[in-house]
């Protein structure tokens, strides 16, 4: 067995203050530290008519304090070789920082100080307002990333936060003031849960004390049972969208329908299916098929994106203007024949395998420790995971695959989404 079977005998788990929790992987041979930590207070607890408030929140906090501006901040981490960053996820706000062990105390300064004083300068708010306009006008202009969000609305019901796009639109990213910031900061995510996890040369008494001075006490942001149940009651018809953009050289087709969530016992066999409908190999069946037998397609692959409150699953392909017909009616055949015939022992063997090595690999890094034992925790699957993983996939076979497509991807049901030049009929 591998470092993924002895996470539990190498990580520990303990609880700094009330709602904030760390987790600690000591390794001295290893000269260096990572440091990976969510906050639930990302899109998907953001106002809904404020979209695009967590993603400004969290582009600011790498801005600095009122003691640490942006040019000292970042020349007190570039100049020891360390980095940090902010980002805002559908449900956190999430930071990472790596450095060699001899400037822990500096880094970790430095990360506390952001997250527990952070300006919000005006004149910083206007500049990462403009980037973030910047942002969603190149979003909206890819014709992936358009197809994307226009798939989100898609798929998800009217009321669901994953539906929104966490940068959110221009008219209420310019409607941000610095008091919704500073508000959204105050009541959220100051008071929201906290997960950090730790990798490398520390002890877990250093990250327990750094933890309990940076993150005060937190109440449990309440994951709505409401929102969740949505997903279960959704019985989604389908619908096709062209998004034309006369300009572009390539069309780009998207096919989708919802998911569960992370948690969700169907993740695994999902997930197996997914990987053979469109990664194994080279993008699985969907590249082999419309990409390597037809030659019609640039790409062709497939994607399973979970959370908290449900996920949904995508296939993407990106073709000549003149073979949309064709592409979209040879990946409706593949995930047609993914729902009425079982896969072959020797995909769902790969399919395994590449799971199994997929999380090895990632391991091998204190950054892969990191973000990998974090994330089992956070989403409540235990550091045995691994384990129970292997122990699970033995009883997984064929048959409950196609059970699983049989339950999420019905052709009839999947939403379209065409991007690029006008379809020629």
């Amino acid at each position: 067995m591998g470092l993924d079977t002895e996470l539990p005998n190498l990580v520990k788990i303990q609880d700094a203050t009330e709602g904030v929790r760390y987790l600690v992987y000591t390794n001295k041979q290893n000269p260096t530290l990572t440091v990976y930590g969510s906050i639930r207070a990302g899109m998907a607890f953001e106002p809904p008519e404020k979209a695009g408030l967590a993603e400004l929140t969290a582009r600011l906090l790498v801005r600095g304090s009122a003691k640490i501006g942006p040019a000292k901040l970042a020349n007190m981490l570039e100049s020891v070789g360390a980095v940090a960053s902010f980002r805002n996820t559908q449900d956190n706000i999430t930071f990472h920082a790596k450095m060699t062990s001899q400037w822990t105390k500096r880094v970790l300064g430095v990360i506390s100080e952001c997250l527990t004083k952070p300006a919000f300068r005006a004149r910083d708010l206007e500049k990462e307002k403009e980037q973030l306009l910047t942002d969603i006008r190149l979003r909206d202009e890819d014709t992936t990333r358009r197809g994307l969000r226009e798939l989100q609305e898609a798929v998800y019901p009217k009321d669901h936060p994953y539906r929104r796009d966490r940068h959110g639109t221009p008219q209420s990213v310019k409607s941000l003031r610095r008091e919704d910031v500073k508000d959204y900061f105050d009541n959220t995510v100051n008071k929201a849960p906290v997960l950090l996890s730790f990798a490398g040369d520390i002890e877990a008494e250093t990250a327990g004390k750094w933890a309990t001075r940076t993150f005060p006490g937190r109440k449990e942001t309440v994951v709505r049972s409401d929102v969740k149940d949505q997903l279960t009651r959704v019985v989604s018809e389908g619908i096709t969208k062209e998004v034309v953009m006369e300009h572009k050289s390539q069309s780009d087709i998207l096919m989708g329908c919802i998911a569960c969530s992370r948690a969700d016992p169907d993740y695994e066999p999902l997930n197996l299916l997914n990987v053979i409908v469109g990664e194994l190999g080279f993008m699985g069946r969907l590249g082999q098929r419309v990409r390597d037998q037809e030659g019609l397609a640039y790409s062709a692959t497939s994607f399973l994106i979970t959370g908290i409150l449900g996920g949904n699953w995508a296939a993407l392909s990106g073709v000549n203007p003149k073979n949309v017909e064709k592409a979209t009616r040879l990946i409706r055949e593949e995930i047609s024949r993914a729902q009425s015939e079982e896969v072959t022992r020797e995909e769902l063997d790969a399919a395994k395998q590449n799971q199994i090595g997929s999380a090895l690999m990632e391991l091998e890094s204190t950054e892969g420790v990191a973000r990998t034992s974090h994330n089992l925790t956070y989403y409540g699957l235990g550091l045995d995971y691994f384990s129970k993983r292997r122990a699970f996939y033995e009883k997984i076979g064929p048959e409950m695959l196609l059970e699983t497509a049989k339950r999420y991807l019905d052709p009839s049901k999947l939403s379209t989404v065409i991007v690029g030049p006008k379809l020629k009929v």
